[in-house]
């Protein structure tokens, strides 16, 4: 069993509120995790003593919450050495510069290791346990920052972020042929083909998706280009440049058909930015990763 420890001082503005307001309101809890915290005695105190959430809250008092987890009901996750370039880390985060051909998580057809594993035994050397929750996902190919919660309340948090568009991300990309605009937005939804799995298609009945691009460098025959998404599609990015027409380098699914590469041999694209709210304290975070190599050489060698 893992826990994490949150308190808050009630505020004078705070009096009178219930306890369960509290949780909702400031400290953001969701339902399921108050309903978690009430099965335990110590899971919400005032002032050491255990209250129900129903009671009425007085200026000084200090909430404490324990938010317990069942780690032996989690995935387990195989501790594997490997380098890590860790870009920030706290007793609730990990935000990691994830390199190109790797996959984040381990999966039953792919017995390698993976960001995962590496981050396992990372924990494990630090004396640590938590599960492993990475909030949103790269493809194997994609190299970049991605951000894992250190418990259930964490990642809750980040992952409701995503979905209220708060979390913001950004891309590099290499994206094929020459722009005529420097700026658009490509606004059209995404969804599977029937009877297929894995590639995805611009379609009527698919989901929203929203991605804004601006060119950074326009070359000879292709561009660095920066995308910001407002939705999280599998594949958003790839799909919408090659659906206007500017596939990126190296895609082996979206930009088979390109007469050149210019070099790349995975797919040009690379998380480069990412500002979160900290699950805990609120504060903004912002991170940044530099464009990898193979991308910056590719661009180099067509100066």
């Amino acid at each position: 069993m893992s826990e994490r420890n949150l308190e808050y001082t009630i505020t004078q503005e705070d009096t009178g509120k219930l306890v369960k307001d509290i949780l909702k309101e400031i400290l953001h809890m969701s339902r399921r995790e108050i309903s978690h915290a009430k099965a335990f005695d110590d899971g919400i105190l005032i002032d050491g003593r255990h209250v129900n959430v129903i009671y009425k809250v007085t200026s000084g008092e200090v909430l404490h919450v324990t938010i317990h987890e069942n780690l032996e009901d989690s995935s387990y996750i195989e501790p594997i050495e490997g380098t890590l370039d860790i870009v920030y880390e706290d007793e609730d985060i990990i935000v990691v510069n994830k390199p190109a051909g790797m996959l984040v998580h381990p999966l039953k057809s792919h017995a390698v290791a993976t960001l995962s594993n590496y981050i396992a035994w990372h924990f494990e050397q630090s004396g640590e346990r938590h599960a492993l929750r990475p909030v949103g996902r790269l493809d194997r190919e994609t190299s970049g920052l991605i951000v894992f919660g250190k418990n259930r309340f964490s990642a809750n948090i980040l992952n409701d972020q995503s979905i209220n568009g708060i979390k913001v991300k950004e891309y590099l990309a290499l994206c094929s042929g020459f722009f005529d605009k420097h700026r658009g937005l490509v606004d059209a939804p995404i969804g599977l083909p029937p009877g297929v799995k894995m590639v995805r298609e611009i379609r009527e009945d698919g989901d929203p998706s929203l991605t804004h691009y601006e060119v950074i460098e326009q070359k000879e025959g292709f561009a660095l280009v920066k995308l910001r998404l407002e939705t999280g599609r599998t594949h958003q990015i790839r799909v919408h440049m090659k659906s206007i027409g500017h596939a990126l380098l190296g895609d082996g699914l979206y930009g088979a058909d390109l007469p050149s590469w210019y070099g790349m041999e995975r797919v040009a694209l690379h998380s480069s930015h990412m500002e979160i709210m900290h699950p805990v304290s609120g504060r903004k975070l912002s991170f940044d990763a530099d464009i990898p190599y193979d991308m910056q050489k590719t661009i180099s060698a067509n100066e």
